[in-house]
């Protein structure tokens, strides 16, 4: 498959999961019946535009409009990182509340950490979307 397009679909796919698992229920892999409204604003205006931005970066195919893409996919990565992993491996107790409120209930398969949050299957996923997009994204950009 043509790299080019591979960088444009992958954030819409991404984007495709990311509106499934916020809005279907898909319980105990997603738990939408916990999220209140200051979270779907976020899902919905935080998460999503910027997908659409990385998809269109990549169908203009110039060399501004890819790094600008690259960047914002490593922006996003690193959001998750530090929302997810960071405090499952080291700890990061202002996150505690939040993540008991919205993913207490969720299924999980990682190991616990001492007292850390664990990041469920559906953050999991998102993490592993990430890992493939840039992936693929750094593949790109050594041939662009």
């Amino acid at each position: 498959m043509n790299l080019q397009l591979l960088n444009t679909l992958l954030p819409i796919v991404f984007l495709l999961y990311q509106i499934l698992i916020d809005f279907v229920d898909l319980f105990p892999f997603n738990d939408i019946h916990a999220r209140d409204k200051r979270l779907r604003k976020y899902e919905v205006f935080g998460n999503y535009p910027p997908l659409l931005v990385i998809s269109f970066c990549y169908f203009y195919n110039s060399a501004p409009s890819i790094w600008i893409g690259f960047v914002l996919t490593g922006i996003i990565f690193i959001m998750h990182l530090f929302s997810w992993w960071i405090p499952y491996l080291f700890g990061f107790p202002n996150v505690t509340m939040d993540y008991v409120k919205y993913f207490n209930r969720t299924y999980k398969f990682l190991p616990p950490i001492k007292d850390h949050i664990i990041p469920d299957a559906e953050h999991v996923g998102i993490g592993v979307f990430l890992v493939i997009i840039i992936f693929f994204q750094i593949k790109y950009l050594t041939v662009f």
